[in-house]
């Protein structure tokens, strides 16, 4: 959510006076304005969420945000009123914050300090820590008498453009996406109960299991080594008789008056890397499994999240790809990346096929709902070489790829380095364990070599009667020994071969912990 305005602020007592400013027109995560914007137009469209020190306000379609210096008194937060002013077109809002004592005052200075010495360490807000006050807050228009209460009517869909209650097309919503009413969930809130459901699927022990080796069952074939070709963009005549029937009207080809370029990108490149991870998954075969692969790994559709950076959208896939598919390796993850930079850098053509074979198998495995809200939409948005031109692919590519150098284990919030080092360690003690038993295996066999070299001397002295007797039960027994000197040398092999096996793990393991 890079996408944000940051909200005004002075302090008067123990209350923090807040100033939204609705003037400015929302900017993108480089500074610049993002096609012809989207501009607040119901302030009562609204959802407010709070934390100790951090506020969050969606106001109608734009974000605000608010780090607070001292902590918010949240016993005392209650009938939160908001004012807005029509001339100034501002809001104001004033929260309660705890006495600013002389403890705070060094905690605080020296959290400054630390946060000045090291910026890029500095942890991101957990947005599952924060706590919706919407309930609790009304609106006051230029000073009248009336309060109103907040309302719940958001945009979603491609380029957010839908409003009002979905249409469901016969499909079972609450099955196919967390969102089965999109229009009455803010954004916000949708990356809230995102984060929330996927912090409750992680599995531990999956991830683990697919670290050091992939684990592909018997049958099928390893997605890491599938090579993907994108020339294959040739189009069958069904799909273009369909991409005609989505083109053929100027009216489809329109754009809304308000439009974010960021979120409509961000949108294709969370929907194309759903796809690359199916494409490597089935080997370009789709089966009965690509309807949910494409659309679980996907929040935009799973949750009718809209995005503004590509850097939420990379670590939304990452995380999702860890959670919920078959495969969950961090590997395959950046490898699906690293296609969809290799698509948009080469062939515009592979993704407008590939998205017709996504429609096609949604139409097929009732999810007719994402073809209506997105991809119909981006099909025609790929098919537009004014808005969406192979220059502007090859820049959203190289885009993708700054985004993919700059982000690392720790930004997924998973958790995934104490995972591997409990891993690395307990692969330490498993091979600990196999050598402790290879030499306690060695010993014994040892003691019982000792045990016939004095068998052997016994014989030795007995008369020559015996003695021949000795020579012929130890010449028949021959080899019965060199069968059990067969039997140690073929343990020790397997004990060896196991610590081997071990060892070439721990290396593996050693040179994939490198983040800190």
């Amino acid at each position: 959510m890079s996408n944000v305005q940051q909200i005004e602020h002075i302090f008067k007592e123990n209350f923090c006076e807040l100033t939204l400013n609705l003037k400015k027109s929302p900017e993108n995560h480089t500074g610049v304005q993002c096609g012809p914007g989207r501009h607040v137009q119901n302030i009562r469209n609204c959802d407010l969420f709070i934390e100790d020190y951090n506020l969050l306000i969606y106001l109608d379609v734009q974000l605000y945000k608010f780090r607070n210096t001292r902590r918010f008194d949240m016993k005392d937060i209650k009938n939160v009123e908001i004012n807005y002013n029509t001339k100034e077109q501002c809001m104001f809002l004033s929260l309660p914050c705890l006495p600013d004592n002389d403890e705070e005052l060094q905690d605080s200075t020296e959290k400054s300090t630390e946060e000045k010495k090291s910026k890029d360490n500095k942890k991101s807000l957990d947005l599952w820590k924060l706590k919706r006050i919407t309930d609790q807050c009304y609106i006051r228009v230029d000073n009248a008498k009336e309060l109103l209460k907040p309302e719940s009517n958001f945009d979603y869909g491609f380029a957010s453009k839908f409003r009002g209650t979905i249409r469901r097309f016969d499909c079972d919503l609450e099955i196919i996406t967390r969102m089965p009413e999109p229009d009455s969930v803010s954004p916000l809130q949708r990356t809230i109960d995102r984060e929330i459901d996927e912090m409750k699927n992680f599995s531990r022990d999956q991830y683990k299991l697919n670290f050091v080796e992939l684990q592909v069952p018997d049958g099928l074939d390893n997605p890491m080594q599938f090579s993907i070709n994108f020339k294959d963009s040739t189009l069958s005549q069904d799909e273009q008789m369909l991409l005609h029937n989505l083109t053929c009207k100027p009216e489809l080809m329109e754009m809304p008056d308000e439009y974010d370029i960021m979120e409509i990108d961000c949108g294709l490149i969370s929907i194309l890397l759903g796809i690359c991870y199916d494409v490597r998954f089935t080997s370009n075969e789709a089966n009965c499994e690509s309807a949910w692969t494409r659309s679980i790994l996907s929040a935009t559709l799973s949750y009718f999240e809209p995005f503004t950076s590509l850097k939420d959208v990379v670590i939304s896939f990452m995380r999702r790809s860890l959670i919920y598919p078959l495969y969950r390796n961090y590997e395959l993850s950046k490898q699906c990346i690293e296609d969809c930079i290799t698509a948009l850098q080469m062939n515009s053509a592979w993704i407008l096929k590939q998205l017709l074979i996504c429609r096609e198998i949604f139409e097929t495995n009732e999810r007719t709902v994402f073809n209506y809200y997105y991809i119909d939409d981006y099909i025609r948005y790929l098919s537009n070489p004014t808005l969406c031109s192979a220059n502007h692919l090859q820049m959203l590519a190289h885009n993708l790829k700054n985004v993919l150098y700059d982000i690392f284990k720790k930004h997924l919030g998973l958790g995934l380095q104490e995972l591997e080092t409990e891993l690395l360690k307990e692969l330490i003690t498993d091979i600990h364990i196999a050598a402790s038993n290879s030499e306690d295996d060695s010993e014994d066999h040892d003691c019982d070599d000792d045990d016939s070299d004095d068998d052997d001397d016994d014989d030795e002295e007995t008369t020559d009667d015996v003695g021949t007797e000795s020579c012929e039960s130890e010449f028949c027994n021959l080899p019965n020994k060199q069968s059990d000197n067969s039997s140690s040398s073929s343990s020790d092999t397997e004990e060896d071969s196991v610590i081997e096996q071990k060892m070439d793990n721990l290396k593996f393991i050693l040179t994939n912990i490198t983040e800190i």
